[in-house]
């Protein structure tokens, strides 16, 4: 173990901070151009109604998968930074011995649940015969999305810029496809096809190449120890972060997808294309939130418990920073959203446009979130922050069922607005709360 991973703290903590956003910045931003473009491409090619079912079959795989998410990366964070920094390795392998475990189980488990559902909600998303075999065969991919403590592993030794390229492997596989697909005007088949090569062949690859820095960076037990004996009790709390982190991905993910498979059963499979459009389109926002959460994280973590007086400085300004960002792209939708979708898309898909703009600003919401939620994740209080984000899920549904019933595609996107200012108010009041007490 070098020096620098000794230290983490020797650079100036906003400046490292920046610094490893920016590494993993550029392999999600190519990840979301490309994704963007294999979109785009299947949009124009399959248009509004067989792209809907598209979605529809993508919606559910991503909630299948968000069911059985523990996020085990964020547990290797949270119990690994103290036994990686004080040079513990024997600890921190029978920890990512349990994360491994867990994540294993639990893609197993997606996947005999997303097979078993298929043939029941599949019908109901206006699926017919084949569309359902289409809708179990993608969901085989759940076998290989175990990759969750592999990634906590990279971020744990600071390679955000691995961390980087390999997430830029799925989209730029999907879009190489979709433009062979598009070339060939190949059936909707070919496009799921592409889609579960593409996200298989990237887990596959994550996984090995993050085994071979367990062993360069950990190495393999020396002669004597053995971690197959590892379990969550002796990790004291463990089992409850695992839990709240599991209920909080829920929070952040599942939500989104049900909302897409909802608009298909209340408004049509072309509208909740429209949507996934417009969401897809506003994860340039999204992403790098989540990008900001996952980097400052072990970051702020090392600063509270360090006592270090650059925790609240380096979460505020990167919310200030994050906001205004997010401000421009709004901007930019509000004025140019329907040139855009129908330039790079088509001129059907330029109805989207309005609630594009209102997911740019509930994303912006999010983006200003992202640092003050890391930050109340490192002071311990993921379970206040669990419980805020109950309340804003239970009203962004309510609202989403309502007025979308009322409004169209635009009563989601004023759903989506509502339910993202809810929990940045919250952040702040908790953060200021605990560090003024500290």
């Amino acid at each position: 173990m070098s020096k620098s991973d000794d230290k983490p703290l020797e650079i100036n903590p906003m400046r490292r901070l920046l610094g490893n956003i920016w590494l993993l910045a550029r392999g999600r931003g190519v990840a979301a151009v490309m994704a963007l473009g294999s979109i785009a491409l299947m949009a124009r090619a399959l248009g509004p109604a067989e792209f809907g079912m598209v979605v529809l079959i993508q919606s559910y795989f991503l909630l299948m998968r968000g069911l059985l998410n523990f996020r085990a990366f964020e547990a290797v964070i949270r119990f690994g930074v103290p036994a990686h920094d004080s040079g513990d390795l024997r600890l921190l392998r029978r920890l990512i011995k349990v994360c491994r475990r867990v994540d294993h189980r639990a893609s197993i488990a997606a996947t005999a649940l997303a097979l078993s559902l298929a043939p029941l909600l599949g019908p109901l998303m206006g699926m017919d015969h084949d569309h359902v075999v289409l809708l179990a065969a993608y969901s085989l991919v759940l076998l290989t999305t175990n990759t969750s403590t592999a990634g906590g592993i990279l971020r744990l030794f600071d390679l955000f810029d691995v961390l980087g390229k390999l997430m830029a492997i799925d989209p730029t596989i999907r879009f190489v496809g979709a433009v062979i697909a598009w070339w060939f005007d190949s059936p909707l088949w070919v496009f799921i096809a592409i889609l579960a090569f593409s996200m298989a062949a990237a887990n596959l690859y994550s996984l090995w190449l993050c085994r071979q820095v367990y062993r360069q960076r950990i190495g393999r037990p020396p002669e004597g120890e053995s971690i197959h004996d590892a379990t969550l009790t002796e990790f004291p709390g463990l089992r409850h972060f695992l839990w709240i982190t599991y209920w909080q991905s829920n929070m952040d993910t599942v939500p989104k997808h049900i909302t897409t498979m909802l608009t298909g059963n209340l408004l049509g499979p072309t509208e909740a294309g429209l949507l996934r459009l417009a969401r897809d389109f506003s994860s340039l926002l999204a992403k790098p939130a989540v990008i900001i959460r996952e980097v400052a994280f072990p970051d702020l973590t090392r600063s509270w418990n360090q006592g270090s007086n650059a925790f609240e400085l380096v979460t505020y300004r990167i919310a200030l920073l994050s906001g205004g960002f997010g401000m421009l792209f709004v901007l930019v939708g509000y004025l140019f959203g329907d040139v855009l979708l129908g330039t790079l898309i088509g001129k059907e898909f330029a109805v989207a446009a309005p609630v594009l703009t209102l997911l740019l600003l509930a994303s912006t919401f999010d983006l200003s979130a992202s640092s003050l939620r890391a930050a109340a994740y490192a002071i311990g209080c993921a379970n206040k922050v669990l419980r805020m984000y109950v309340v804003s899920i239970a009203v962004y549904m309510t609202l989403f069922i309502l007025l979308t019933q009322w409004m169209g595609l635009i009563g989601a996107g004023v759903a989506a607005c509502v339910a993202a200012a809810l929990p940045l108010l919250f952040l702040v009041a908790l953060i200021h709360s605990n560090t003024s007490t500290r």
